[in-house]
């Protein structure tokens, strides 16, 4: 089974795990950005100790423990020490968690930079004490942002996540509660009014020289913040998107092998749950067809499957066609002979050598019957000429096993009766059991001149019919004959040798 449509690297446990952290540290990297960039607006580089020290308690090593806690579950997992039932509703919810983590730590240590002298600390502060609508917005975009950030950075580590589970332990997420257009709703309005909101509160709160320090500020801030948001909102979103366009590719395209790695909780990973059940459905459906052609040829499998109305019955057809009947001379004393074994063996040789004689000239092996079979020509499988068809494949049998012996050395003779007319192709059976079948009038009298081989000793018979339908010279006409079952006589003909 393909697991996915990419490749899949071989990824170690440890570096898996250690991707979570690195992702975690997402935040505390664009603050030391933000943190240069202003002390070099403004030329306070001396702030750059005391605020980096915040920003490493807060965002390092106050969200690295909170992540090692989370990630925790998933690391037992790996390590073989819980079951994936244990650890699914964690992994599913790692985005959120994390958010969350991110939110605790984050505000405080805003409020701590912002407010140093209310808590009684003599530090560095990055500005004067705001006021308080330009307070709150820096608390409620700021925190907002690198709350969105780390769930979608986290998404997207989950993604990737998911794929190595998926690969390396064969198992996908189940869990379904969040939301996609929620996802990308929030991210959008944010990315939206974040900058408005800044700028509407240094508005308020501000004037003069104050106003267009702090609007600055703002700008900077929204501008080296935005393109991290951007770049980790399409990287979570559109990767399971793309994963799921290459599935559908290939499923297109015949492979029914393919799986993909279910890797969120909301409408896409539902998405890609369902594309595994629809490929595994396809895929029954082609072991099916594939199974169904071993016992009932390749053509009957494909009218079960794809001719059927909704009670799954193959719609009923009405058509002239050929039948055939073949039979084994002798085979009787055959049996008594040989050990159960080497019949089937004599068997399955003898049908070897004459179904593909039948199918290679358009005829569709209908049954087995004890030692002989019974194929039509023209239906379930449109045959061209089908008379002529049924005729040459007669004579090629009879080529075929005159040939040489078959398995054991036993030389086989087999006796072929042919008859065309109307027949109508139907599903019979109960709900839980049903045979595709020809039935008709003109399937009686093929078996019951396949018999008539026996009377008039010859090989081949066909009625005439069959032998006017082909417009074959090659017959010798026998006569009038009686067929039980059948209200009129019915004309034979010998083809070929006796």
């Amino acid at each position: 089974m393909t697991a996915s449509t990419d490749a899949a690297p071989h990824v170690a446990p440890q570096a898996v795990i250690g991707r979570y952290f690195l992702a975690m540290g997402v935040p505390f990297a664009i603050d030391m950005i933000t943190l240069v960039v202003y002390a070099s607006m403004h030329r306070k580089f001396l702030i750059l100790p005391t605020n980096v020290a915040i920003s490493a308690a807060f965002l390092l090593v106050g969200v690295g423990i909170a992540a090692y806690f989370l990630i925790r579950p998933i690391t037992r997992f790996i390590a073989g020490e819980a079951s994936f039932d244990d650890i699914e509703d964690a992994l599913t919810s790692l985005p959120r968690r994390s958010a969350l983590a991110m939110a605790i730590f984050y505000v405080p240590m805003v409020a701590l930079r912002m407010l140093p002298h209310r808590f009684g600390l003599d530090i560095d502060a990055m500005q004067e004490d705001p006021y308080w609508p330009d307070l709150v917005a820096s608390l409620v975009v700021g925190s907002g942002f690198n709350v969105l950030l780390i769930f979608f950075v986290v998404s997207a580590y989950l993604d990737q996540l998911c794929e190595h589970l998926f690969r390396t332990r064969n198992v996908n997420l189940q869990i379904f509660c969040g939301r996609f257009r929620r996802k990308v709703s929030v991210a959008l309005l944010f990315m939206a009014f974040a900058g408005v909101i800044l700028l509407s509160a240094d508005i308020v709160s501000y004037s003069g020289e104050r106003l267009v320090r702090e609007a600055t500020i703002d700008v900077v801030s929204t501008v080296i913040g935005a393109p991290f948001m951007v770049f980790w909102i399409n990287h979570a979103l559109s990767r399971p998107v793309a994963r799921l366009d290459r599935g559908m590719r290939q499923v297109a395209s015949g492979d029914y092998q393919v799986r993909l790695p279910v890797t969120s909780d909301d409408e896409m990973g539902h998405a890609a749950g369902r594309f595994n059940e629809m490929v595994e459905g396809l895929s029954e459906r082609e072991y099916l067809r594939d199974t169904f052609g071993r016992y009932v040829s390749n053509s009957v499998a494909a009218a079960i499957l794809d001719n059927r109305d909704r009670a799954g019955r193959v719609i009923d057809t009405t058509t002239e066609a050929t039948l055939m009947f073949t039979d084994i001379e002798g085979f009787t004393g055959l049996s008594e002979r040989l050990a159960p074994a080497e019949v089937a063996a004599v068997l399955n040789a003898y049908l070897g050598a004459v179904v593909p004689v039948i199918q290679r000239h358009g005829g569709v092996v209908n049954s087995f019957i004890g030692d002989g079979l019974f194929a039509t020509f023209n239906l379930p499988l449109p045959c061209e000429n089908h008379a002529a068809a049924a005729i040459t494949a007669a004579v090629e049998i009879q080529q075929a096993l005159d040939k040489e012996p078959l398995a054991d050395q036993v030389a086989l003779r087999t006796r072929i009766g042919l008859n065309t007319g109307t027949v109508i192709g139907v599903t019979i059976g109960t709900e839980n059991r049903l045979n595709y079948t020809v039935l008709g009038d003109a399937v009686n009298v093929a078996a019951r001149v396949e018999q008539l081989n026996e009377h008039f000793g010859t090989r081949i018979l066909a009625t005439e019919s069959t032998v006017r339908a082909a417009g074959s010279s090659n017959c010798e006409r026998l006569g009038n004959v009686d067929v039980r079952g059948h209200e009129d006589d019915v004309v034979v003909y010998r083809v070929g040798p006796a």
